[in-house]
């Protein structure tokens, strides 16, 4: 017994009852994955804390075998986002409103950014001359680039010139790409019924991984593009599966037992970051819906995770830019308070507002089926 838990021995036999599942758990909004993903967010910015004094090149400051708090994050992140995806796809089962929703959630919040670093951060942070800065193509396509998903590796020209990472503006936008490529990825195959019920989708999980290790071992010169995809793709493959087998999964994180020690006995064989993922997956929706002895859930708090994820990065490279933090105890004491900051005010005044929009979409929506 756990947290008021007894789950069943049995995940997946047919006659079987489960006492307490992740689908039996998994009701309303009272769960802890608002404040997880403000963990995942905040890992990702606590290791680059040790990356923008140092520079990309420096590797991170904490690691197991190579694996990186801020790659397990990442791969938590998309651990989430299918799982919520595959629950989005499900309740909503119309495309224009699964789309509304998605662009809701992403584009308003990075628009800002994308401005901001064009009229607002990069004027004050480039290395380069205004005219130089002005009428130069970078400093104009970065915001496109940034909108499009596309190589966002680069900010406005010449911005943060002589920092260790210079040229670097959000070192974080590059993800969204292939979340958004999950998105559509997960949206075709459910609305084209290829995707649906755990066995779909335990099947595509399996390709996709056998994909991802084949080309790591044997073809690690494949356009990075092709790799991060399969990478990322299976950690949200990973989520849609567990979504839609959440009444079968008991709520006790029992897969992480058995597979974090045969990732860590592993090493930094890639076949270890599939163990990695099932260990992940497993104490995250465990900590997310079960009831731990009564811990708060703190549900309703703010999901600051979004803007910290985007906005801490250009913070830090600023802070450091105009020497006010150069150190990484610097860099924590002055860029996690500044980027919360910003995060609220993401939050409050942008992403808050614009989530408004998908219930009047849906009702406008519903009212056009209905003529």
């Amino acid at each position: 017994m756990l947290g008021g838990v007894l789950p069943c021995v049995s995940m997946w036999g047919d006659g079987v009852i489960i006492t307490s599942t992740i689908g039996s758990a998994f009701t309303g909004r009272d769960n802890r994955l608002t404040l997880i993903r403000l963990v995942l967010a905040t890992a990702v910015m606590i290791e680059h804390i040790f990356v923008v004094p140092h520079g990309i090149a420096g590797g991170p400051f904490v690691a197991i075998h190579g694996w990186s708090i801020g790659y397990v994050a990442v791969n938590g992140f998309f651990i989430l986002s299918g799982f919520l995806i595959a629950g989005s796809l499900e309740h909503r089962a119309n495309v224009a409103s699964y789309t509304a929703s998605r662009v809701l959630r992403i584009l308003p919040a990075l628009l800002v950014l994308a401005i901001s670093s064009t009229l607002l951060i990069g004027p004050v942070v480039t290395t380069a001359s205004m005219p130089e800065y002005w009428t130069s193509a970078q400093t104009w396509l970065y915001p496109v680039n940034v909108m499009l998903f596309m190589d966002t590796s680069q900010g406005p020209l010449g911005v943060f010139g002589n920092n260790p990472a210079p040229g670097e503006f959000s070192a974080t936008l590059w993800t969204l790409r292939y979340e958004v490529l999950a998105y559509i990825g997960a949206a075709v195959l459910f609305f084209a019924g290829f995707a649906r019920g755990w066995r779909a989708y335990l099947f595509l999980l399996v390709v996709a991984t056998a994909g991802y290790l084949v080309i790591k071992f044997y073809s690690p010169d494949i356009p990075v593009i092709i790799t991060l995809t399969l990478r990322l793709g299976t950690a949200f493959l990973l989520g849609m599966l567990m979504y839609s087998a959440r009444h079968r999964l008991p709520l006790l994180p029992i897969v992480a037992v058995f597979a974090l020690p045969i990732w860590y006995w592993m090493g930094s064989s890639p076949l270890a970051e599939t163990f990695l993922n099932l260990g992940l997956a497993s104490i995250l929706f465990w900590l997310a819906f079960s009831k731990l002895g009564g811990l708060p859930t703190f549900a309703n708090m703010p999901d600051w995770s979004y803007g910290i994820y985007i906005w801490h990065y250009p913070v830090m490279q600023t802070l450091w830019h105009f020497d006010l933090a150069r150190t990484p105890l610097g860099l924590f004491l002055w860029s996690v308070p500044l980027t919360f900051l910003i995060s609220a005010l993401s939050w409050h005044f942008v992403e808050k507002p614009a989530l408004s929009w998908k219930q009047k979409f849906r009702d406008q929506n519903a009212s056009c089926r209905r003529l």
